[in-house]
């Protein structure tokens, strides 16, 4: 199984990376639980049979191109056969931008990108089937979505604002502070929130602090404990119960078990 990122040639407010993994027959059947990162995704499956994906008790089978909305707790992925698949994570307002569509429908969702947006799949279907892979499909890719005409209001300017406010803070931040921050009420920020990125401002910042805290976690040898304190959580006990949530799992049996598809996961 290799797993890696691609970064963009250059830095843009549309995509925030790529990935490419190939799975081989030696590392199937797969099965992992996959934490969300606060992102949404464009992600193109090649593989005999479709992917199957479980998200809150829904099972989807996924294969060519498929739209990840956001998710809120971990989802799990099941290979039987071996597969190449190809990601494109985007900034979290971006998907909005592009479709110009209420982005809280696509929540939890995993929806072949043919029935969300027809212009968008026949944009993207012809790169991928002129089998280009690594950073030659990356930018091919980056080119054709940089020039798409993208719908920007002041609303969008206000979550991507607060989100870059967030992302500075790595999580480590309330609603409430957000709010000193920027004069607006509660629910028009609430309301923005989930319609350009699918999510809650409450539940974007405490996903994003947790997925920042396990990022840290995988590429440096911080202890847990000093990772704890410094994403101010109020003990271990709290951790947990957030683990829990966001993974379906104990914090022991993630962290005394080896999960190299998780692992190279997080290295970003």
């Amino acid at each position: 199984m290799n797993f890696r990122y691609i970064e963009c040639t250059k830095p843009n407010q549309l995509i925030q990376n790529f990935f490419e993994l190939n799975v081989e027959l030696s590392s199937t059947p797969l099965s992992s639980r996959i934490i969300p990162t606060a992102q949404s995704h464009i992600l193109f499956f090649k593989s005999q049979l479709p992917l199957q994906t479980g998200v809150n008790n829904k099972i989807f089978k996924n294969k060519g191109i498929v739209v990840f909305g956001q998710s809120y707790k971990s989802y799990t992925l099941l290979a039987q056969k071996p597969y190449y698949n190809f990601g494109i994570n985007f900034h979290p307002t971006a998907l909005y931008k592009i479709l110009k569509t209420d982005i809280s429908k696509f929540t939890d969702q995993h929806i072949n990108l043919s029935e969300v947006d027809q212009k968008l799949y026949q944009l993207l279907d012809p790169i991928f089937k002129q089998e280009f892979s690594g950073e030659e499909l990356a930018n091919k890719i980056e080119k054709k979505l940089l020039k798409l005409e993208l719908y920007e209001s002041k609303n969008t300017k206000l979550v991507d604002d607060a989100i870059h406010v967030i992302y500075k803070k790595e999580g480590r931040i309330n609603v409430e502070e957000i709010l000193k921050i920027f004069p607006i009420s509660q629910k028009h920020l609430e309301t923005q929130f989930k319609k350009t990125i699918g999510l809650t401002p409450l539940k974007f910042i405490k996903l994003f602090k947790f997925v920042s805290l396990m990022r840290k976690y995988e590429t440096t040898n911080t202890p847990i404990s000093q990772l704890i304190d410094y994403y101010a959580y109020y003990d271990f006990s709290h951790f947990t119960k957030d683990f829990k949530l966001f993974m379906n799992l104990k914090p022991s049996d993630y962290f005394n078990t080896k999960t190299p598809f998780l692992s190279n996961y997080l290295k970003k």
